[in-house]
């Protein structure tokens, strides 16, 4: 099967589902059911910017409704009026480049209970993650923000990643009077990731609010006490999880010891 255009992956998509989908769904079914191989590094957002663009451009005419925030449906199954409001948190393409308006976001990416063994832990490690399975891995070490430390599910730091890089700082929590007491960390990145990959370190934070400082502050509460109950990422975070990759060094290495152990054996 050819490669369809993102614009022709999401209407295949919504057209076979007959329902309204939040455009994180959408782009993991496009990459399930292999309308697209290429997805680049942030195709959840590369999907909510198609939608937005062809809504704001065409208005009614355009074969998408967005029914909530997040949530789009075509437009010959909306059996309500469709909530067209432009969002300013959501991404638009403008010169064949993804945009997003909302110049007040903190945290624009983050990690959950990232396995510390999955990390090579080298003088300037890598950390590497990616929006979803099928997507281009995204190169974290040199993020900056906010990160914890937990001993299983147990939260035993908080810290920031200011001065020094994330990469540098949980290097140097392999070493210091923490190192024996944290297996997992998550972290709260301030940098965005652009569609090639790559951290956009020259983002401009400006217009900062007390809704951007309650949103941080609330996630890093959540992940830190978790309750039960409120297990929710915080608010408007959808879309900007990254799951963990293991270092290749690692599965080198693995490799390696096999290889050993068998000739050990014979």
């Amino acid at each position: 099967m050819a490669e369809l255009k993102w614009k022709e992956a999401i209407k295949k998509v919504l057209n076979e589902e007959k329902k309204q989908l939040h455009y994180t769904e959408i782009a993991e079914l496009i990459a399930e059911r292999g309308y697209r191989k290429s997805l680049g590094a942030t195709p959840q957002d590369t999907v909510s910017a198609n939608l937005t663009t062809d809504i704001n451009t065409k208005k009614e005419k355009s074969i998408f409704a967005k029914t909530a925030k997040g949530y789009y449906i075509l437009r010959k199954f909306l059996n309500q009026p469709d909530d067209n409001d432009i969002d300013d948190s959501e991404p638009e393409i403008v010169n064949d480049k993804i945009v997003t308006k909302d110049s007040h976001k903190i945290i624009n990416a983050f990690g959950i209970y990232w396995n510390r063994n999955l990390v090579y832990w080298k003088s300037q490690p890598d950390l590497l993650g990616i929006q979803q399975i099928g997507a281009t891995e995204v190169n974290f070490k040199d993020q900056i923000g906010i990160y914890l430390l937990h001993d299983s599910r147990e939260t035993v730091y908080v810290g920031q990643a200011i001065e020094q890089s994330l990469g540098k700082r949980l290097k140097d929590h392999t070493t210091d009077r923490l190192a024996g007491r944290w297996d997992r960390f998550s972290w709260f990145g301030f940098y965005p990731v652009t569609e090639d990959a790559k951290l956009n370190l020259g983002v401009k934070f400006k217009d900062f609010t007390i809704q951007n400082l309650g949103d941080i502050l609330e996630a890093i509460l959540i992940e830190s006490i978790e309750p039960r109950q409120n297990r929710k990422q915080g608010n408007s975070f959808v879309g900007l999880e990254y799951l963990q990759l293991e270092a290749p060094e690692i599965k080198k290495k693995l490799k390696q010891q096999i290889i050993q152990e068998l000739t050990d054996k014979l």
